[in-house]
């Protein structure tokens, strides 16, 4: 996610240095100055596979208690998954694999319109125009 820009939240099958590297790799622009991450052990290695070197990668160790460096902070970020995580537990409950990508694109959806006043009626909207997902292919293997 690009500081005031859209976020992506993306399904990936682990967080392994070398499957990170690969969606850095896939999702992140060679000329950004700077990605900030907490403190997982596998970034590093991730960001070196991944071409991303010396101060272009920041880290904030959360486990240290240190939140913010001036502009080096993840709390934009932990802000979306904070909404994902509420959605879970307060109104999903359970989710699937099959369908996580889905409750992905629909928190993404939600936190990139947060301060969007006529995000329902565009909703509805878009909603009016797809064909249904009738509760047979919803939950067919």
């Amino acid at each position: 996610m690009r500081r005031g820009g859209e976020l992506r939240l993306i399904q990936i099958e682990s967080n392994s240095s070398d499957n990170l590297s690969e969606q850095i790799e896939k999702h992140i622009d060679p000329s950004v100055k700077m990605i900030v991450t907490d403190e997982w052990h596998a970034y590093p290695r991730a960001m070196m596979g991944a071409g991303i070197h010396g101060s272009k990668h920041e880290t904030i160790k959360h486990k240290d208690k240190i939140y913010v460096r001036g502009e080096v902070h993840t709390n934009t970020v932990e802000s979306a998954f904070s909404l994902f995580k509420r959605g879970l537990t307060g109104s999903f409950h359970a989710v699937s694999i099959k369908h996580l990508q889905r409750y992905l694109n629909e928190f993404s959806y939600r936190f990139n319109r947060r301060a969007d006043d006529g995000a329902f009626l565009e909703t509805v909207r878009r909603l009016a125009g797809f064909k249904p997902l009738t509760f047979a292919r919803l939950t067919s293997e």
